[in-house]
Formats: structure tokens, sequence, C-alpha cells
């Protein structure tokens, strides 16, 4: 790919080509059911009544039972006892805890003003898997820089990424629709004083991942970053992917993985090595299904 400063523009660009991330199902209770009986019926304020369909917008259970008795026991043995509609809630009563089709649940306090928090569940968060501590770029060989699908051309003789240069890395085999990555870099081989930047979404941060301050360094620091998707000039679009950007000085640049941040385990294939048949195999298309949340949306890989 070419080095000049329009295709490094677009690099940047192409780190942003992801599906949005707009959160899990969130909901509105439609319908409950009680030991041995048919679904349970309120209007907005009214106690439950068995026998019909919920269709209130706010339902308030008591309990008026002795010696400690549950107020409400729920079992339905040909589905789910509690089903959750999903539902934009427009109407909220001070004290309420509401499910939203946003994935949060709102409290509303007793001023009446919103207070948002994040119900973290499987449905809407995502979970630290560790993996082996793998290295996915290593910029002093052929074989260390089999991943980069940008920046390959930029590797001086030392193999040494030189200043001013994008490398993109691809996590295919590793993950599959990840979210996030924890890892290591480190940088060797500096030519004088620079700085490296890690970044797997949006425009490049005004910010250092890691910094050298002369020739001849060899330095390591902790990183915790997105992943972000990339489309190469050929059209083939990678899901994982993670770019560093080296600037003022040129190094050799180590990148290893130690965990992934994923919405599921089994995106995490490494752990899991199984056969994967492309992008329309059953475990591909089952990792995609688990990979999406409500409305995030993830796109199949090449």
């Amino acid at each position: 790919m070419s080095s000049s400063a329009s295709d490094r523009s677009a690099s940047r660009r192409s780190l942003i080509r992801r599906a949005a991330v707009t959160g899990g199902a969130a909901v509105a209770a439609t319908a409950v059911s009680a030991v041995n009986a048919a679904q349970a019926s309120a209007d907005t304020g009214d106690p439950v009544s068995i026998g019909q369909v919920n269709e209130g917008w706010c339902t308030t259970i008591t309990n008026a039972a002795p010696d400690g008795a549950a107020t409400l026991v729920l079992q339905n043995d040909a589905g789910a006892s509690l089903h959750l509609k999903r539902q934009e809630v427009t109407r909220t009563v001070t004290g309420g805890v509401y499910p939203t089709t946003a994935g949060l649940g709102v409290i509303i306090d007793q001023s009446g003003q919103h207070r948002k928090h994040e119900a973290l569940t499987t449905a809407n968060a995502t979970m630290l898997v560790p993996i082996p501590p793998t290295r996915v770029l290593d910029t002093r060989s052929p074989a260390g820089r089999a991943r980069l699908l940008e920046g390959g051309g930029r590797i001086d003789s030392q193999g040494r990424a030189t200043a001013d240069t994008f490398l993109v890395v691809h996590l295919r085999d590793i993950v599959n629709y990840g979210d996030g990555m924890i890892g290591n870099i480190t940088v060797a081989k500096t030519e004088k004083g620079g700085f490296a930047t890690v970044f797997g979404r949006g425009d490049l941060p005004n910010a250092s991942t890691i910094n050298w301050f002369g020739p001849g360094q060899l330095l390591s620091n902790g990183v915790i970053t997105q992943l972000g998707a990339y489309e190469t000039a050929a059209g083939e679009y990678y899901e994982d992917v993670v770019a560093i950007y080296v600037q003022k000085s040129a190094a050799a640049v180590i990148l290893d993985v130690t965990g992934l941040l994923v919405f599921h385990p089994e995106s995490a294939v490494i752990n899991n090595p199984k056969t994967l048949s492309g992008g329309d195999g059953v475990r591909v298309q089952v990792i995609k299904e688990n990979a999406e949340r409500g409305k995030r949306a993830v796109q199949a890989g090449a």
C-alpha cells in the first residue's frame, strides 16, 4: 500500500468503518406467568391479576403474604417465566427502575431527575477473556510482519518502522468480532527520541502509548485498546484490527496480545481452535450471532 499522506488519511478513515455499538436489548415488561396459571394482567397502577396479558406501562406488586412468603413466583414450563418486550420507556415514576432500548437501567430519584446506570449483563456488556500471550507483530522479521495490512513497505533494513508510519495489524484467527484487546507494546533499536500511539477506532488520538528518549533504547508498556475494522485497497474486509502510529523517529515495534474484550467467549477463537470454514461456516455464524447484541450489528469478515 502506498505510504502517501492521502493513503494514511484513508487508513484512519477505514478504521472507523465498523458496525456501531448502540447498546443491548432493552425493554418494558409485558407478560408475567404465575405458577400453574395463565398470563397476568393489570392496567396502569392496578395490582396484577391472573389470566390476561399485562398491557400497563407500570405495575406495582406489594407483599401481603404471611411469614415472608414470596410475593410472586414465576414459572412457565413452555418458555420464559418472564418475557420482556423491546420498548422505549416514555413515562416514568419516581423511584422506578426501567429497562430501555438503549440497554440502560434508568433510575428516577426522589427529585424526579433521571439517573442512568448501565445494567451490565451478557446482553450489553463486554467480558475479559485471557488468552496465551500471542505475538501479533514484530517488525524485525518477515514472519513477524505477516499480519500487517499496512506499513510493511515502510520498514528499514534494521527492521524498524520509519517515522510517520501507520502499522495496521489484523487479529484474524485470534478473535472474531472482538471489542478490544489487552497486551504489551515494545520498541527496540530506536533511532532517536520519539513515541508511538496504539488505537483501534476513530481518528488518531492526541496521546502516546509508549515514549522513548534517545537512540538504541529497548522499552515496553502495557496497552488496552479498542479493536476496529479495515478494508484493504483490494476490497478485503478485516473485522478485527489494531493500528500503531510511529511518530518522530524510527523504531522496531513488537505487539503481544494477552487478553480480549468480547461480548461472548466464543469470539476468542484462539482459545477454542475449531475449524472455521469461511464467512458462511456454521461456527462463524454462531460467533457472529453471539457477538450481536440488540442493535449492535456486526459485519461478516471477507
